[in-house]
């Protein structure tokens, strides 16, 4: 565990989730925790998978925003995976010292097998066992998910073997009728050597056979339910394009702004809110610099930061033009599949200077070309989601970093600020203050997007 993932043992995740197994208990909702449940509620290792009725799947939504809201946690993703009726909600807090955290929980409602794991939710919920303050699956019914999940997905640890093999030993002919059940008969021995202990090789090709068995009965010998499945493949893609679950945030201010600092805890602090996170640098580089493209033989990466921006001078116009338009077409079609698309794929995209730099500080680029050009092509660029403005006293940004003379910072803010005047969703975020509080007022900001967004594509008001 690294030093980002601290907050899964904070006792706000504990608060949290006592107060939802209470709700849970006090209106009779029917469900149980999947697995990795040794630790709860104190702690949450990783995401809280659980298997929830069909009857009590709207009422579970409606929990789950209440105990946010009365504990003053946010909401901030609710994400649909391959199963109509199976999401993934990523819950926001911050703990004593401010730092961030994450309750991720998984609702599995699975009435006609669809998912990769094959059981319904029926099977997962009958026999359901109370352990401390909340529900587990009956013994036949956690070791045979646990044994189909490691087949599905061909890991098998000594840790797995122990603890079905305890499973086994509990569970007795129950486990071994749903084990024929889902495996057929004949695999039966293949789960005992598997779960006994086996050579690598051996092992390796028991999960293959198991996993071939279990596709020939469950989706070969079934084709409705992997046609149904691809029904709602198209449905979620669809959805995602029209209704991205990720955020593209870009970042401008003058040099000593802290863009790369910050750019890098933001994205180590806010990774379990997103799928994903993508940090870019100026363009999206779908196409390669010009150097490369003329002289790829003679072309090299720089060997350090450029610590002198302004030191050469700009060249001509023609080939400044030339370089522009290049840029420019970099910008639209590079856009979609750099950063669109990992924004549909819930990514987090993180900008480190952008377009907007064509309207601030050509000299950088070494661009001979007229002011109204980039103010011209400015509306067809694509925007992001939201411009953070990193500014300050001038002698703040120039005591970070003497790149530049403060005369030239001091015209970039304002250059910044007539750029800022012609965007929406803009936020200002003053240099002059310790980097984390900085950070923290970013993250805010985006978590407050994120809940507000979610807001009004699930119809449900957050803030009560």
């Amino acid at each position: 565990m690294t030093k980002n993932d601290n907050f899964r043992f904070s006792a706000k995740v504990g608060s949290f989730l006592t107060a939802l197994f209470d709700r849970f208990a006090s209106e009779s909702v029917r469900y149980c925790v999947l697995h990795s449940y040794e630790s709860l509620p104190v702690f949450a290792s990783s995401d809280v998978d659980m298997a929830v009725a069909s009857s009590d799947l709207e009422e579970v939504n409606g929990i789950v925003f209440d105990v946010c809201r009365s504990l003053g946690f946010k909401v901030i993703q609710k994400l649909y995976y391959d199963i109509p009726r199976c999401y993934y909600y990523v819950v926001f807090f911050r703990d004593a010292d401010g730092s961030p955290g994450f309750v991720q929980l998984d609702f599995l409602n699975d009435d006609y097998g669809l998912g990769r794991y094959i059981l319904k939710t029926k099977v997962l919920i009958e026999g359901r066992r109370p352990y401390k303050n909340f529900y587990i699956p009956s013994v036949p019914a956690e070791a045979c998910y646990l044994l189909i999940k490691k087949v599905v997905k061909g890991s098998f640890s000594p840790e797995h073997e122990a603890k079905l093999s305890a499973l086994f030993d509990e569970g007795g002919e129950a486990i071994t009728r749903m084990v024929a059940r889902y495996f057929g008969a004949d695999r039966v021995g293949d789960v005992k050597k598997l779960i006994r202990g086996t050579d690598p090789s051996e092992q390796a090709n028991i999960i293959r056979a198991l996993r071939r068995s279990l596709s020939l009965r469950h989706r070969v010998l079934k084709p409705h339910l992997p046609a149904l499945g691809m029904l709602w493949l198209a449905r979620r893609v669809l959805g995602r394009i029209l209704a991205p679950t990720g955020l593209i945030a870009i970042f401008i201010s003058p040099d000593g702004g802290g863009k790369s600092t910050i750019a890098d805890l933001l994205l180590q602090r806010l990774r379990y809110g997103f799928r994903n996170v993508r940090r870019m640098h100026w363009r999206p580089y779908l196409l390669p610099p010009p150097r490369k493209l003329l002289t790829p033989a003679r072309w090299k990466e720089p060997d350090a930061p450029n610590y002198d921006p302004h030191g050469l001078p700009p060249k001509g116009v023609t080939g400044s033009t030339i370089r522009f338009f290049y840029y420019f077409c970099d910008y639209l079609l590079g856009y979609f599949p750099k950063a669109f698309w990992p924004k549909i794929r819930t990514h987090l995209v993180v900008f480190e200077r952008y377009y907007y730099d064509f309207l601030v500080d050509t000299k950088r680029f070494r661009l001979n070309i007229p002011a109204w050009l980039p103010v011209t092509c400015l509306s067809l660029v694509p925007k992001g989601d939201v411009l953070f403005v990193l500014a300050g006293p001038s002698h703040v940004l120039y005591g970070r970093k003497q790149e530049i003379p403060v005369e030239e910072i001091e015209r970039q803010l304002m250059s910044i600020d007539r750029l800022s005047a012609r965007l929406h969703n803009v936020c200002k975020v003053s240099v002059d203050q310790p980097v984390l509080d900085e950070v923290s007022r970013i993250e805010d900001q985006i978590v407050d997007m994120l809940e507000k967004r979610l807001e009004i594509r699930t119809g449900r008001h957050v803030h009560g």
